[in-house]
């Protein structure tokens, strides 16, 4: 077990970390294993990447033309979807994603790759802060993807069809199901891959921690801002 001697995560992180890992490297609805632990490699290049770094230092990042390096099994397309997402998620447009789905990215393959770039973000970035090193990546395993798609998608002005629920608000004055969980929901596994993941490090309420639900939220509100949060 990758985290058998990492004493500083929770035990509930723990299991939700290695569940993560263990679902990116298995076929998902569109991609497979292999592809997807590519993925998961090409975020993790991102910061190394001059092309990357150049594009999130300029005015527009849409200005900045080149090709990217590197041996990866993904096409150039989604190699970028990748690196904008990891590096700079604020600047995104709804002219650049209808460039990438023109490029031939379908939306629910975009939705696949959103979840599995930001999963395994979630899992890094946490080592980082704790300075930890970085998880090892999993054995790829073999099988077809199941392409599952939720034909009950709708569409709302979003970029894409998002999951259909009611628009029901919690105590907390937020919606019941969030936006992002809608936009996800055109792809069930690429939902539950996310929120599998994210669930156990965050809560909008119950919170069990040091910390009061006012003071967590304050610092996820801070954190989020400081890292140009698009949602």
């Amino acid at each position: 077990m990758m985290y058998q001697k990492i004493s500083t995560l929770t035990e509930k992180l723990k299991t939700a970390h290695e569940a993560a890992w263990k679902k990116i490297a298995g076929p998902g609805d569109f991609f497979s294993g292999e592809e997807r632990i590519e993925m998961v490699r090409a975020t993790r290049d991102a910061d190394d990447c001059e092309l990357t770094l150049a594009r999130k230092n300029a005015i527009s990042p849409f200005a900045v033309t080149g090709e990217y390096v590197g041996d990866y099994l993904l096409d150039s397309n989604t190699i970028d979807v990748i690196r904008r997402i990891a590096s700079d998620p604020g600047r995104l447009t709804k002219a650049w994603f209808d460039q990438v789905i023109a490029n031939g990215l379908a939306p629910e393959e975009y939705v696949e790759v959103v979840s599995v770039v930001t999963t395994s973000i979630i899992i890094d970035t946490l080592h980082q802060a704790l300075g930890l090193a970085q998880p090892l990546l999993p054995q790829a395993r073999e099988g077809n993807p199941r392409k599952v798609l939720n034909s009950g998608a709708i569409e709302i002005g979003a970029w894409l069809p998002v999951l259909d629920v009611p628009s029901q608000t919690s105590d907390h004055g937020l919606p019941k199901v969030p936006n992002i969980a809608r936009s996800l929901g055109l792809v069930p596994g690429a939902l539950q891959l996310f929120f599998g993941t994210f669930s156990p490090h965050y809560s909008l309420s119950n919170i069990k921690s040091s910390l009061s639900q006012d003071q967590a939220e304050f610092v996820a509100s801070r954190v989020s801002a400081m890292n140009e949060c698009f949602y």
